[in-house]
């Protein structure tokens, strides 16, 4: 596992977002740009993804009746072993009771039992459902032995139909990149388009961690017609200003007044929110 990545018992990374089939792909972007880092390939990636994104169907399918809810899902790191949970605040699903027509409540979640390591479901009927996960790193797994990762809002993230957060270090950057890139050929961006996109999450992976209040990135992303916005914070009094200065390149003016259409500060409860439009290049 790359020396870099921090052992976590928290979250290191967390999205929120609408349970519809489209967003499971988000979800496995994310995982795809922390696996990169943690030297993660082959079979076992192929494991964690088709489990994950199981789980994440089971929610867009069962959770809430038809409608929609809020899907989470969020990643842990320990020395041996990643833990993944998906969680909904739906009806809740009944693992031990498989649907008679083997339909993909019932044969998904046999599915997620075969491909993780270890596993268990959490929650009951009217409560919701957190399935966690679990993925040995090196061959050999323990059985549980702290209690499930929290993934509590203590530090509010900004609004957005898409909510990200990620701890600063090595995993923001490709993290946050994937899935702005995701985000980015959905509202139709060209490839420099999404290239630019990436650019931006770059930039913010960079320079946000000196003026962050808290210990993670975090992202709130609008999708109106052929753009994104995107809020990032909360920022420390002045950070938002210092985000923009920091990413400027010899004598070129900044990249994030380059390649974003409108930059705007925010106030929240907690401190300034930068909000950045991006559009598709010209």
């Amino acid at each position: 596992m790359n020396s870099k990545i921090t052992i976590t018992t928290e979250p290191e990374f967390r999205l929120v977002m609408p349970s519809r089939a489209e967003n499971v792909a988000i979800v496995r972007q994310a995982l795809s740009g922390a696996a990169e880092v943690l030297g993660l390939e082959g079979s076992r990636l192929l494991d964690i993804n088709a489990a994950v994104s199981e789980a994440c169907n089971n929610v867009v399918v069962h959770a809430y009746g038809g409608d929609e809810g809020p899907m989470e899902v969020y990643l842990c790191i320990s020395e041996t072993e990643l833990e993944l949970i998906v969680r909904d605040e739906g009806v809740g699903i009944r693992p031990h009771r498989p649907e008679p027509s083997g339909g993909l409540q019932g044969l998904g979640l046999s599915l997620i039992q075969t491909l993780s390591d270890r596993v268990e479901f959490l929650g009951g009927i009217g409560e919701g459902t957190k399935v966690r996960m679990a993925f040995a790193l090196d061959g050999s797994i323990d059985e549980w032995s702290r209690q499930p990762a929290s993934a509590e809002d203590d530090i509010p993230a900004p609004p957005g139909e898409l909510r990200v957060a990620v701890s600063t270090g090595a995993l923001a950057a490709p993290v946050l990149g994937r899935v702005i890139a995701m985000l980015a050929s959905r509202a139709g961006f060209t490839l420099d388009g999404i290239s630019e996109a990436q650019l931006v999450t770059d930039s913010l992976a960079a320079h946000v961690p000196r003026v962050i209040v808290g210990e993670q990135i975090q992202l709130g992303v609008d999708m109106p017609l052929d753009r994104l916005v995107v809020r990032v914070g909360p920022l420390a009094e002045g950070g938002a200003e210092s985000v923009l200065e920091a990413s400027a390149l010899g004598n070129l003016p900044p990249l994030l007044e380059r390649l974003t259409q409108e930059r705007e500060v925010e106030s929240s409860g907690d401190g300034e929110l930068l909000r950045l439009t991006l559009v598709n290049p010209a």
